[in-house]
């Protein structure tokens, strides 16, 4: 498990650097209109793109850091003797969708590349590398519910209100 934990925090860190990097272009592109030049209109690409990858790839460091928005109110409303099979039925719930958004990206992603689809945007890109980050990126989040499904930690704490 300490790849997967690595692969979550280069994912995590990668989003970060491509957030940055968002706005650095976004800001230049803004100063140069401002100036009076013309920007990039791949900046605009670049950062649409960009929205993907990085809802994708912090995704599973988010879910390993129970970083996801979850709702306590039932957990903390069941007895607590039940709260753990509760919440592991949930973890359990989120593995089952992680694993078929994982089996329906992948066909996407698999298709795309078969066919040669291509995004069509001031930049064209192969549709398959924008489509390509959702099947890792649903499996590794799969594994990290999986860990609150039959691990020794739960998701879920069983106390209403915001925990940090």
């Amino acid at each position: 498990m300490r790849i997967i934990d690595r692969i979550c925090d280069v994912l995590a860190v990668l989003a970060g650097i491509y957030l940055v990097a968002i706005m650095l272009g976004i800001v230049f592109s803004a100063t140069v209109r401002t100036l009076g030049f013309s920007g990039s209109s791949h900046i605009f690409t670049f950062a649409e793109f960009g929205l993907l990858y990085i809802v994708m790839a912090a995704s599973p460091w988010l879910a390993r850091e129970k970083g996801h928005v979850f709702i306590e109110l039932l957990t903390a409303a069941v007895p607590e003797r039940v709260q753990p099979i509760l919440s592991r039925c949930v973890s359990g719930l989120c593995v089952i969708v992680c694993l078929v958004l994982t089996w329906y990206t992948f066909l996407a992603t698999e298709k795309a590349y078969r066919f040669g689809d291509a995004e069509m945007r001031s930049l064209d890109m192969p549709k398959f590398l924008l489509l390509g980050a959702m099947p890792i990126c649903f499996g590794l989040m799969a594994i990290q519910f999986g860990r609150f499904t039959i691990g020794r930690e739960i998701l879920h704490s069983g106390k209403p209100g915001v925990h940090e």
